[in-house]
């Protein structure tokens, strides 16, 4: 008895998320750009598989270029560790950036650790304090 329910169990959220994951797909290529970091996310769950994560990376690039900014972040991190890309450090700052400026604030962190080191007069721009303070000026 107890077999059987799990193996209806097992069958149930297997199909659950079969459908989750084709509404998923199909809310991505409809442009939705949560929808698309969602799938990138899916995808990257798979990082051993490198086919995965260039379709990670895909999604986080679409959803990227429309201006989400947790796509930006990953984005910026799959560039800066070269995880199912080439490694480049440019393509990395430059998303990182870009995250930065939409107020992720792991980005924020990442940008103002960078700019301190290099070139402190920059790294008040990028520090969560300032951040803060400035969202809440508007």
């Amino acid at each position: 008895m107890k077999k059987k329910i799990i193996i209806i169990l097992t069958l149930t959220f297997t199909t659950l998320y079969a459908n989750n994951f084709k509404n998923l797909q199909l809310s991505a290529h409809h442009g939705n750009v949560y929808a698309q970091y969602q799938l990138a996310s899916k995808y990257q769950q798979n990082a051993n598989n490198t086919k995965a994560l260039k379709e990670a990376f895909k999604w986080y690039h679409k959803s990227a270029r429309k201006g989400y900014s947790a796509s930006q972040y990953q984005l910026a991190l799959m560039f800066h560790y070269g995880a199912g890309v080439k490694q480049n450090f440019e393509l990395a700052k430059l998303w990182f950036t870009r995250a930065s400026k939409k107020g992720h604030p792991k980005a924020q962190s990442i940008m103002y650790r960078f700019y301190s080191a290099k070139q402190p007069q920059r790294s008040f721009a990028y520090s969560p304090r300032y951040s803060i303070n400035a969202q809440h000026k508007r």
